[in-house]
């Protein structure tokens, strides 16, 4: 999912994960793989956020 759909689906204020992923919160799930920047998008898998945000919210 793009870091705005992530933002959206866990109740995040717009632009906290591309800010993750910017500023090296999410580096560690970069180097697995897990999140990915294509062309100017950054993705994020389901299983970063849950691990960096918890669950997503119901």
């Amino acid at each position: 999912m793009t870091a705005s759909e992530a933002d959206e689906r866990w109740g995040l204020q717009p632009g906290t994960v591309r800010s993750s992923c910017v500023r090296g919160k999410l580096k560690e799930y970069i180097e697995k793989g897990l999140v990915r920047k294509s062309g100017k998008t950054w993705l994020v898998t389901e299983q970063a956020m849950t691990a960096v945000y918890g669950p997503e919210p119901i």
